[in-house]
């Protein structure tokens, strides 16, 4: 089965272009036995994408009508038996009509009147349609719904518009060299060499009862959930099961038997409620499939505090010693000096065979405006000397060995779990080379760290070995 939808995929992309998602969406929807919108623009391809979706799946009875207001249940549900309406039953013919289909291809979705609403929403969702006194359990695997527009703001058809859990908005082809092969093509032309089974469905849905799910996806679940009502956004319990239930079988179809975190981007195409949604929501499921693994935040804010650290222990030895004039103190060391001025910043200072009194300042705060000794050194050319204790320094650089060891560990184990992401990814052909790209690119993100951390590494030790060393 995964090689028949691996060679579905690569033929329904190869006819329509730039509908790699809504391909993907559209196989896992009917395996899944779940129900499919797009929405979009007139002339995007909608309905013969859908149509042949539909045409898929072999063996199964297909259903296909355009909706209007004036639409009457006889055209959807079939037509009054009039031999049972003879003997006082109201009964329906459904053979042909929806009730009876497997694959149902219903355009202008949102144009349904509420004579047909309630029956259509017992179909989709609870797999039943009362004829009469009589309930059928229908076949019905997917519905392909169309609309040019999203549903208004009526209780009635936030309710119809909620049974489809996959949801996609359609615009037109974007790149120049897709437009020109589309209007050249024949995509109304296309058959699939292959075509899935509802006995392979079946056994499909079966088998994703016993896949797992792991613990850090169901904790990425209860964190988008709650990020939804933080910010006001419902989502039925209803569609949080039917998203876990999709992983499953998703994961199942690949011969996986757990689902884990590459299969998060899925998500990104049932959650949103309005278009302008999508972006976002896309951005942070990828953002989840990448969160957790091997952690380097400790490590990263250690190596910080290590660096700020050698950067203040390490001292400077003036070229030449300064004597200030007020308390007859002599300064050797920078460090001394510059705590010195920082509470006494008017003092003046001397220097042994230099004429003149000299001050340390960033500011002019002094009334006395006499020349600034750091300007002197630069301008005499003469090397301040770094310094750092010879017990500082020891300790330093037993740090940054230790640290040496640690990023060594940290770059193995990321580099094998970026392996093994590559690995998910690539066999996971519910994702699209987009979704692939996006999520190694946010997991890189990793990998720059590490590399920062290796320069500031090299940069702190030598900090530490470039200081001449001083007995304490």
């Amino acid at each position: 089965m995964t090689q028949k939808i691996r060679t579905l995929s690569e033929e329904l992309n190869r006819n329509f272009k730039e509908r790699g998602d809504e391909i993907a969406g559209s196989l896992l929807a009917m395996i899944s036995g779940e129900h499919i919108l797009f929405i979009g623009p007139p002339g995007t391809a909608k309905s013969m994408l859908a149509r042949e979706m539909c045409g898929c799946i072999d063996g199964g009875a297909f259903f296909y009508y355009l909706l209007t207001r004036f639409t009457t249940p006889d055209e959807i549900f079939g037509p009054l038996s009039l031999s049972s309406l003879q003997g006082d039953i109201f009964s329906r013919k459904v053979e042909g009509y929806l009730p009876s289909a497997n694959v149902s291809f219903l355009d202008e979705i949102f144009k349904a009147n509420s004579s047909i609403l309630n029956s259509l929403l017992t179909i989709l969702n609870e797999r039943r349609y009362h004829n009469g006194s009589e309930i059928l359990d229908v076949p019905l695997i997917s519905v392909f719904g169309a609309s040019n527009e999203l549903p208004e703001e009526n209780e009635s058809l936030e309710a119809l518009y909620d049974r489809f859990l996959f949801r996609y908005y359609i615009g037109y082809v974007q790149d120049e060299t897709n437009f020109v092969e589309l209007i050249m093509g024949h995509a109304e032309d296309f058959e699939p060499s292959v075509r899935l089974t509802i006995d392979e469905i079946e056994a499909a849905q079966r088998g994703a009862a016993g896949v797992d799910i792991d613990d850090d996806v169901l904790d990425a679940i209860v964190t988008l959930r709650k990020e939804f009502r933080s910010s006001g956004v419902s989502i039925s319990d209803r569609r949080w099961k039917k998203m876990v239930w999709v992983m499953k079988v998703a994961a199942h179809a690949i011969g996986r038997d757990r689902v884990d975190k590459t299969f998060l981007p899925i998500l990104q195409h049932m959650l949103w409620n309005r278009p302008e949604e999508r972006v976002t929501l896309r951005k942070r499921l990828v953002e989840m499939a990448v969160a957790g693994g091997v952690n380097i935040e400790r490590e990263q804010k250690d190596l910080q505090d290590l660096h700020a650290s050698a950067v203040l222990a390490r001292d400077f030895i003036l070229p030449l010693e300064a004597t200030c004039t007020t308390c007859e103190k002599t300064f050797a060391s920078w460090k001394e000096l510059k705590e010195h001025v920082s509470i006494h910043p008017d003092h003046a200072y001397t220097l042994p065979g230099v004429d003149g009194l000299y001050q340390v300042h960033k500011h002019r705060i002094s009334p006395r405006l006499l020349p600034n000794l750091v300007e002197l050194f630069a301008s005499r050319g003469e090397p301040v000397k770094l310094s750092m204790c010879t017990t500082d320094r020891e300790l330093y650089l037993g740090e940054v060995e230790d640290f040496e060891d640690d990023l060594g560990g940290l770059e193995a184990d990321l580099g094998k779990e970026r392996a093994a992401l590559l690995r998910h990814l690539e066999d996971n052909i519910w994702l699209t080379p987009k979704d692939r790209e996006d999520v190694l690119s946010q997991y890189d993100l990793k990998t720059m760290a590490m590399n920062e951390m290796n320069r500031l590494l090299s940069e702190t030790r030598e900090i530490i070995v470039s200081q001449e060393p001083v007995e304490p």
